[in-house]
């Protein structure tokens, strides 16, 4: 059950499709799923703010946080190298670790998407998505926090994933959502 919060937020945090929009039915009934009270609410307080969007102001929303945020995109080696050649190294790192741990990257995108390292946390033992995320959770609290004072929506979902890793053990008691 805990692999799966991080899977239903994983999806929701991908650049908006039509084929997402028309899942969100079903995106709803897993969350009706999900154990945590505050997380569950979180999430559907985001599909919440979704439905009262028509999908190209989702789309233009997502764009406009994400896409042209240097402290908001969604890249957790970028928030920390930025365009630092050292960042090639450490997406390749990033890559082999999850081949390690039989999950496979395609090219589609880079290894350090917060989306993609979501779905790797969901489909590896808790123990090892617990050692990999306490390697970023500084940048996705940085995210989070930008978003916040950006007043966008998406805060919801990185609020839940906040407080699924902390209820996981893995935050620091100073990264806490507000």
């Amino acid at each position: 059950m805990n692999q799966m919060v991080y899977q239903i937020i994983g999806i929701l945090l991908q650049y908006p499709t039509q084929q997402m929009h028309d899942a969100l039915p079903e995106i709803k009934e897993e969350i009706e799923q999900v154990e945590h009270a505050d997380i569950k609410s979180y999430l559907n307080q985001f599909l919440t703010e979704l439905a009262d969007l028509s999908f190209s102001e989702w789309v233009d929303h997502y764009i406009n946080h994400f896409d042209f945020g240097r402290t908001t995109n969604l890249y957790m080696t970028y928030l920390k190298l930025g365009e630092q050649r050292e960042r090639g190294l450490e997406l390749l790192k990033l890559k082999k670790y999850f081949e390690a741990h039989g999950f496979e990257v395609t090219n589609k995108e880079l290894p350090d998407f917060l989306p993609l390292v979501l779905e790797f946390c969901a489909n590896v033992p808790e123990e090892t998505s617990r050692e990999f995320l306490g390697m970023y959770q500084q940048e996705i609290e940085a995210i989070r926090k930008q978003i916040v004072e950006q007043k966008s929506f998406y805060h919801l979902l990185l609020d839940a994933l906040v407080l699924h890793m902390k209820n996981n053990g893995l935050l620091k008691e100073s990264l806490t959502t507000e």
